[in-house]
């Protein structure tokens, strides 16, 4: 009887430390894991605003990147100072508010830009540095080629000839000063007018006086003004 005894108390014990041992060594796993997790970096969700480490992916100081790219984005918002497209006199001047009489249609109408009246085939150059964005037909205005420029500016020339210098085509980078065409005598709705260049900007859209973003330096030096001209 004590034998079983002291056999039974021997299987107790060694339950008891085998159970001992397990809880050990699980710890000792859950510890080590836990340490092993705490050394890891964190990682940064960029979408999440404040979540940031300070570093480019490189391992650099954030903030700085692209500095100059941000320059030419403030480039590409300032409107350009524009020069004379063509040189002579000024003989129709911008009136969206209040119309002129036209001679050719025998009626009041809306003038949304600037006739400059010279000689027919007088050049006509690019108002600023641009991209030509369209070349086209006016079933009123004739002939006319557009520029893009910054600050979402946009000049048009129109009463243009039909002839054009080679690779004056849509899509093509202008600078200022580049030759674009020729006075025609293309824009039947002004036909009566003497030669000159309908001459156009648009800032945003929306029609602007032409002679208040050419500069006084070329105004001076290209343009005269007759009397209606109040400037």
């Amino acid at each position: 009887m004590e034998n079983k005894t002291k056999i039974k108390d021997s299987k107790k014990a060694k339950i008891i430390y085998i159970a001992v041992v397990s809880v050990l060594c699980i710890s000792a796993i859950v510890i080590g894991l836990v340490a092993a997790n705490s050394r890891k970096t964190p990682s940064v969700d960029p979408d999440v605003p404040g979540n940031d480490s300070g570093l480019n992916d490189d391992g650099g100081n954030g903030g700085n990147e692209n500095e100059d790219d941000g320059n030419k984005d403030d480039n590409a918002n300032v409107v350009p100072t524009f020069i004379s497209p063509a040189v002579g006199t000024v003989q129709e001047n911008h009136s969206i508010e209040v119309p002129v009489f036209s001679e050719t249609l025998n009626e009041w109408r809306y003038h949304t830009g600037i006739d400059i009246a010279t000689a027919e085939n007088a050049e006509v150059y690019a108002a600023a540095d641009g991209t030509v964005s369209r070349i086209y037909e006016d079933p009123l205005l004739g002939n006319c080629v557009e520029i893009k420029h910054s600050g979402d500016a946009v000049t048009i020339y129109c009463n243009l000839s039909s002839e054009r210098p080679e690779g004056l085509t849509e899509g093509a980078a202008v600078k200022s000063g580049d030759l674009i065409g020729k006075v025609g005598d293309s824009a039947i709705s002004e036909i009566a007018a003497e030669p000159h260049l309908h001459f156009e900007i648009k800032i945003s859209g929306a029609y602007v006086d032409p002679l208040e973003h050419i500069s006084e330096d070329s105004k001076s030096a290209s343009l005269n003004f007759e009397d209606i001209y109040e400037g």
